[in-house]
């Protein structure tokens, strides 16, 4: 769609079959079916998706040697796995797609294989192979809204031709060949997906049913009332389909339907018509009409969803909205309790600044919010969550992350609720602490406008409460409690998106390239000058933007001196400017100049993906020393060679860990060289970028 200057905006709003004449402007491809299954998996590559993209988020710097790299190294696993791929140009942009068309594949294996890629891939975007319901991708040949179009390639990026590029796209890839991407990838747990969201299809021995758990259903009104002639058929699907929305196997449905075959509403399961007569359908009669009706129900249960504001055709209005208000209010009643645990530990963050000025305290606000941030993405305050994870997210180091989390159950902001297991991460419970309480209402959120009515005294929070173990420090309390500024009288649902919005605002700057720790061969302005920093893109004293030292001191806990400090470092790199005289009258503000042009001219950039690549090794050296105590435990072993470079590997999805990967590498002792075994994991991606770099050169 076109915005209100004209332009073409980043927006998809309307739907339309395509035919022989593809739409005026840029438009996308659905990536699945109407039963959510993906007929295309597509990798999705681009610049601003790198943790640093020296123009800053959202923002791309054209053809970029980093997402050249993941797609030389995509391109080998893909070749690996033996699958048929499409690369294209995506825009001006220097973004790519790489195009997978698979057969049919449920929506949960893809998200499982994304992530993993994800995880390996700093530029890849996942929100496409996670979104089965509306995730879409331009296809080639499709204008981009910025000029140019996506442009097929070859494997040394050369144009392709049309019939070339439609013989690909209209090939699809074995799921044999998918499930060897996900063990290279080693993604091969799924994902427990809840019922709300899930429809795929599970099939066992009981036959065809919605993934997800079962829930209750009352068919008794269905059952009960009586078809018009000729109409039975109309009622036994809408019985089947209620109960296949209900995630319900075809046993169970044989079952109840058996034990109330004499109910007004299974007539035609009962009777048949024959050249105008009836006769009474034998069993065996009556299941085969209900596997061939039971298939079809799932399938259509599959893709039903319920239109906007309106009720399905199939279900009676009285049920329908019956089940629409018990999922809105079960659903609202969760993310209800998250948010006012969210809003609780945000308003005792704040209330504490002295709290997270010390040596470690950006480190552990860092992980605290990340937590923060990812319940409010679950809906649950039980969080899985490893080192790694979060230092790739936060621009901490591994250890400091793990120090931060230890820090934090220590003082009793999260506890652990689950140790961690082989690749398993541990899990931990967020906690309300003692004292604060922010309800969701008007009264919590009057604060947060300025108002004095509604905040709420705060007397029995003490340091022993927040401070146990992990900190420095004896922080003193206010006496009032003041929450982080959200709507007032906002929903439950409305809260969630604010609270994410403000906590991944903040995330993007304290973990900036910038700001990461200063050291040898590493520039760069440390974490505390992060929190500042981080102060000064908020609004300001009413709303003007401008800070003075001593409220800027007020709310990151540093000491004016510090605070001025930091002030005087910024003002140097051109991000904050003085506003009047010299002074305590002084006032301060962000300037337009972005972080990432900050970091490219000290030299700070890249130090997140250096890392994140560095963490993608190391957990696939885990995985294989893991893969590798699974084969040493496996009676009647065979001998295996061991790893070597170049050499081809052959991939067996279904099969066990060890069987799809070489021997570990052993020292002349025979014991495990984990040092041999990174340096081997870590030259098959040094080579796959060196042929990122040559690739190019040799198109030109």
């Amino acid at each position: 769609m076109r915005a209100e200057d004209g332009a073409w905006a980043h927006s998809y709003d309307g739907e339309v079959r395509l035919s022989a004449a593809a739409p005026a402007g840029p438009f996308a491809w659905y990536l699945t079916n109407s039963r959510r299954e993906f007929l295309f998996v597509v990798f999705d590559l681009d610049a601003k998706n790198s943790p640093s993209s020296p123009e800053g988020p959202g923002v791309s710097n054209g053809p970029s040697g980093t997402v050249q790299r993941d797609v030389a190294e995509l391109v080998d696993l893909l070749d690996e796995a033996e699958l048929n791929h499409l690369i294209c140009s995506s825009g001006p942009g220097g973004g790519v797609h790489v195009w997978v068309p698979v057969a049919p594949v449920d929506a949960p294996r893809v998200r499982a294989i994304a992530r993993a890629a994800a995880r390996r891939l700093p530029t890849l975007d996942i929100s496409a192979l996670t979104n089965a319901r509306t995730g879409c991708v331009r296809p080639p040949g499709a204008p981009h809204r910025n000029g140019g179009t996506s442009v097929p390639l070859t494997a040394d990026w050369r144009p392709l031709t049309p019939a070339a590029t439609a013989a690909v796209l209209g090939e699809p890839n074995s799921a044999e060949a998918l499930e060897r991407l996900a063990v290279l990838l080693n993604a091969t747990a799924a994902e427990q997906v809840p019922a709300e969201t899930v429809c795929a299809i599970e099939t066992g021995p009981g036959g065809p049913r919605l993934a997800g758990q079962r829930r209750p259903c009352d068919v008794a009104d269905l059952l009960a009332a009586t078809p018009e002639a000729g109409l039975g058929h109309a009622q036994l699907w809408r019985v089947l389909l209620r109960l296949a929305r209900a995630r319900w196997s075809a046993c169970e449905v044989a079952a109840l339907l058996e034990r109330h075959l004499q109910e007004p509403g299974l007539v035609h399961l009962r009777r048949r018509t024959t050249g105008g007569a009836e006769r009474p359908r034998t069993a065996q009669e009556r299941a085969a009409l209900l596997q061939r009706q039971w298939s079809k129900a799932v399938l259509a249960a599959a893709s039903w969803r319920r239109p906007p504001g309106g009720v399905g055709a199939d279900v009676p209005a009285a049920h329908e909205e019956q089940e629409q208000q018990e999922d809105r209010e079960t659903w609202e009643q969760r993310v209800g309790a998250v948010v006012e645990r969210v809003v609780a530990v945000r308003a005792a963050i704040d209330a504490v600044p002295e709290r997270w000025c010390t040596q470690a305290g950006p480190s552990d606000r860092k992980a605290l919010e990340y937590v923060l941030e990812l319940a409010l993405e679950a809906v649950t305050t039980e969080i899985e969550l490893d080192c790694r994870r979060l230092a790739a997210a936060t621009g901490m180091g591994r250890s400091t992350a793990d120090r931060a989390l230890r820090r934090l159950a220590l003082d009793g902001w999260l506890a652990l609720a689950a140790a961690g297991e082989g690749q398993k991460a541990r899990s931990f419970t967020l906690l309300a602490p003692a004292g604060f309480q922010a309800p969701v209402t008007e009264a919590s959120t009057a604060a947060s406008s300025g108002c004095e009515e509604g905040v709420e005294a705060v007397t029995d929070v003490t340091k022993e409460a927040l401070a146990e173990g992990g900190t420095q420090v004896n922080p003193r309390l206010p006496a009032v409690l003041r929450p982080p500024g959200l709507s007032p009288s906002s929903s439950p649902l409305a809260l969630r998106e604010e609270l994410l919005i403000q906590l991944r605002s903040r995330r993007e700057i304290v973990s900036h390239d910038l700001f990461t720790h200063p050291g040898p061969e590493q520039p760069g302005l440390g974490r505390h000058m992060a929190v500042t920093a981080a102060v000064l893109e908020r609004e300001g004293s009413a709303g003007t933007g401008l800070y003075k030292v001593d409220q800027l001191s007020e709310m990151t806990g540093y000491d004016p001196r510090t605070v001025r400090r930091h002030l005087s470092i910024l003002t140097g790199h051109q991000l904050a400017r003085r506003v009047g005289g010299p002074g305590p009258a002084a006032e301060f503000e962000r300037t337009p100049v972005t972080l990432s042009s900050v970091a490219d001219r000290i030299g700070a950039t890249g130090v997140r993906e250096r890392r994140v690549r560095a963490y993608s090794v190391e957990r696939d050296v885990y995985a294989w020393w893991l893969a590798e105590e699974e084969w040493m435990r496996t009676p009647g072993k065979r001998h295996r060679n061991v790893a070597i470079a170049g050499q081809g590997r052959l991939i067996l999805a279904g099969a066990p860990s060890h069987a799809n990967r070489p021997r570990y590498p052993r020292d002349h002792r025979g014991r495990a060289d984990h040092q041999a075994a990174r340096a081997y994991l870590r030259m098959q991606r040094d080579a796959a970028a060196t042929r990122a770099t040559l690739q190019p050169a040799a198109a030109a």
